[in-house]
């Protein structure tokens, strides 16, 4: 006798949906967990750049804003007696630094620090020109020289404080941090700046204030020791 012929048994249409159902929720999940992946990366980057923003801004103003002359000129017009070449408000600095020395650059220089619309966005910006007493009491800050030092800067408060040169503080004198800095004849001891962008507030920066007496070098030379 011949045993049976066996018929070759395929999937039924049940068994093919179910399979096609979870591939589906399968696939589904990889294409969420790659996502997660790909988000947390981007997360990632963009808290790198913030810090390295943080990093370089507060490198580059412990540079230029750590040293300011100290070089009196005469007051604006109305005004008598000698003024330092500093002004600071609740929004932005002014002041006379030296430039970190690279080739073709430094010594003296004019500098602005606030925060400007660049291409759209709020910037946090720094000015720079050359220093020379031919230029008078600030140069033409549209046509100076710029870096970005942070992007989409959403607020930036500069605050102040410091003692008299000698003596006691006299009547009016700003106690504590104020908001930028009304003593037009001396520099203040240090400058407090607050800044925040669109993922929160940076940590406060507070900047000593070194002055500089050497000398009344112009800009556009190599500087050593605050002379050019």
């Amino acid at each position: 006798m011949t045993a049976p012929s066996q018929r070759p048994r395929g999937f039924t249409l049940v068994e093919m949906l179910v399979s096609v159902a979870l591939l589906a929720v399968i696939m589904v999940a990889l294409g969420g967990a790659l996502r997660t992946v790909a988000q947390t990366e981007d997360r990632v980057d963009q808290r790198l750049d913030r810090a390295d923003d943080m990093r370089n801004t507060v490198a580059m103003l412990r540079q230029v804003l750590g040293r300011v002359s100290a070089r009196k000129v005469p007051a604006p017009a109305g005004n008598t007696g000698e003024v330092v070449q500093f002004r600071a408000i609740a929004s932005g600095i002014e002041w006379v630094g030296i430039m970190p020395a690279r080739p073709g650059v430094g010594g003296r220089h004019f500098f602005r620090l606030q925060v400007e619309d660049i291409a759209g966005a709020r910037e946090l910006v720094l000015r720079f020109a050359p220093w020379s007493e031919a230029v008078g009491a600030a140069p033409d800050w549209q046509r100076a020289d710029y870096r970005v030092l942070g992007h989409r800067i959403g607020q930036m408060s500069v605050q102040a404080q410091g003692r008299p040169a000698a003596g006691a503080p006299p009547p009016g004198w700003p106690q504590g941090w104020v908001p930028g800095w009304p003593v037009a004849e001396q520099l203040p001891e240090r400058v407090q700046l607050e800044l925040s962008d669109e993922r929160g507030a940076w940590p406060p920066l507070v900047i000593p204030l070194f002055a500089l007496t050497q000398g009344t070098g112009a800009g556009g030379g190599f500087s050593i020791g605050g002379s050019s």
